[in-house]
């Protein structure tokens, strides 16, 4: 199965219009764990490798090797998150995130949320009200420990 391959017209709108809620750019996999996460658990998004913070395009050499490693970083998540590729001519490779169906997601730092621009962790009372929110958690199917059959 090929990888679709965008427009570079398509990259030069997104390149105008900036990083945002659904957009990130990045030169290089540093740190791409955090903004996987941070767009499952928000509303899904997509980050454009190849291209620096000033919306310039550095580009990189889109190989099987880097598609692999994409897809590790992704699978390493808890829970995995799946992604999807798009490569563009000049060298960058869009990694797109859907909204997470199992959140919250995590990696090895922790649970992170995107928030305008920015990827910001987030705190306990945050991701209890993540859980709360997307229905993981059943207050009628908990155990009450201190429960004593037949006395209660």
């Amino acid at each position: 199965m090929r990888m679709p391959t965008a427009k570079s017209e398509d990259l030069r709108l997104i390149l105008a219009e900036g990083e945002g809620q659904k957009v990130e750019f990045k030169e290089g996999l540093g740190r791409l764990d955090r903004e996987m996460v941070a767009f499952a658990n928000a509303t899904g998004g997509s980050v454009f490798l190849g291209v620096n913070d000033h919306s310039q395009v550095i580009g990189l050499h889109i190989t099987n090797e880097l598609k692999s490693r994409i897809q590790d970083i992704a699978r390493n998540c808890d829970p995995p998150i799946p992604v999807s590729l798009r490569a563009f001519p000049d060298g960058v490779l869009e990694i797109i995130v859907k909204e997470g169906s199992d959140k919250p997601h995590q990696c090895r730092e922790g649970f992170f949320l995107r928030n305008g621009p920015n990827c910001q962790k987030l705190t306990r009372e945050q991701i209890a009200q993540i859980v709360l929110t997307t229905g993981a958690y059943h207050f009628d199917e908990t155990i009450n420990e201190r429960f004593r059959f037949p006395a209660d």
